[in-house]
């Protein structure tokens, strides 16, 4: 009878685990502490990119000193667990945008499988694309020529003198 054996040894393991998570405060569990470290978890760290700036609901700096989305070299996205809100602020003017994708629920045109109105062929497996980030202008840097040292440059007749 070894599956009798084996299936009290699965029960008792069963049962130790289901203690565990009787476990109040933040006293490691079975598989070490699983326990939540706060409410706010972050996503990620993106660029701004072109439209942070062009956000029509940022509010204007009463102060002119003040770092406006224009400035912003990083945004910073962050999930609250307890609501599900997430929320994009920018890392110099603090300003913020965000959604709850749980406030309302899903239409039914949008619960998979998603209708179509067309399908893409499959991309080229040998298909390498390359993406670079676009050079960042700063709006109060002005744009100048690029520098010619003449005098650092090499002439005929150099490598005789070294």
């Amino acid at each position: 009878m070894p599956h009798v054996r084996f299936l009290k040894i699965v029960c008792a393991a069963a049962a130790l685990a289901g203690l565990t998570a009787c476990s109040q405060g933040s006293a490691p569990g079975l598989f070490g502490d699983l326990g939540r470290h706060g409410r706010y978890v972050g996503v990620g760290i993106y660029g701004p990119g072109r439209q942070w700036a062009r956000l029509a609901a940022a509010p204007a700096a009463k102060d002119e000193a003040a770092a406006q989305l224009v400035d912003d070299q990083a945004i910073i996205v962050m999930s609250d667990t307890d609501t599900g809100e997430v929320r994009a602020c920018g890392d110099l003017t603090g300003y913020c945008i965000g959604f709850n994708p749980w406030k309302q629920p899903l239409a039914a045109g949008q619960i998979t499988p998603i209708a179509l109105t067309a399908h893409m062929q499959p991309d080229d497996p040998n298909l390498t694309v390359e993406v670079a980030p676009a050079p960042r202008r700063h709006r109060s840097r002005p744009q100048l020529p690029p520098r010619t040292n003449d005098a650092a440059a090499p002439t005929e007749g150099d490598d005789d003198k070294r």
